[in-house]
Formats: C-alpha cells, structure tokens, sequence
C-alpha cells in the first residue's frame, strides 16, 4: 500500500492536476475499465438504427429503478447492474442476442458491460455511449 505523501495538496503543490465535480472517483474507474479492457460501445444513432430496422437487441438500464423512471430508452429493462449476473439469463434469449446496457451518462454503462464480458456471457454487449443523455440529445 502507498500514500500519497502531502495528500492531494501535496499533489496540486507538485503541478498535477485535481479534478473536482460529482462522482469523480467512480467516473474515472469506468473511464480506466474502459481503456484497458477496450470495452464495446454502440452510439445513440446505430443503436436507433438497430431498434429501426426491429433487430433482435435487449437493452439493459443499469440504474435503480427510481433513476430509470426519471428517463429511460423505450423499450429498455430496468436492470441494476447489482442484478447483471443473476437476472441476465432470464431476460436474454439467447447466447446470439446482442445486449446495450445504458445508464444516464456511460460509466455505469461501462461497468455493467464489462461485467458480462468478464462473467463470461457469449453474447454481443455494448455500452450506450453517452447514455440515455445521449440518445434524448
């Protein structure tokens, strides 16, 4: 274990940059996950194409149930990611579906996607870039 001596002072102090806003910590481990294990991402507009042409697809919303209700794609499921391993069985098909977990922005996208991968799932999965802010945009 390491410590960072000075702390974040000592590491502002040094030249570095801190960055400030909501939720800093858990974006930026999504942001890691996603560069280091080239997770898949489908735009707002492919996955529109998708849904257009009536392709076989499930879309996960990987947000509690208070959040999905707030604004949600149609047609999606809500699906805490909490809930990925045990319920993606009963709520996909087949091992040939392709899913899209979506979430508000694209972290908990990330992590819900990677999760499937590492959990050994067969099938297509795709984090929504920019989530469900994205497909509104």
């Amino acid at each position: 274990m390491y410590i960072l001596e000075g702390g974040a002072d000592g590491w502002q102090a040094a030249g570095y940059q801190l960055f400030a806003g909501v939720h800093v910590p858990s974006k930026a481990f999504g942001e890691l996950v996603e560069e280091v294990s080239h997770t898949r991402h489908v735009t707002a507009q492919q996955l529109a194409e998708w849904k257009t042409r009536g392709e076989p697809l499930v879309v996960l919303d990987g947000r509690p149930f208070d959040e999905y209700r707030k604004m949600t794609i149609p047609g999606s499921v809500c699906c805490p990611n909490c809930e990925l391993g045990y319920r993606i069985h009963d709520l996909v098909p087949d091992a040939h579906t392709p899913i899209v977990v979506n979430c508000a922005g694209r972290t908990r996208s990330i992590i819900g996607v990677q999760t499937l991968i590492n959990l050994g799932l067969k099938n297509p999965v795709y984090a929504l870039e920019n989530g469900t802010q994205g497909w509104d945009l």
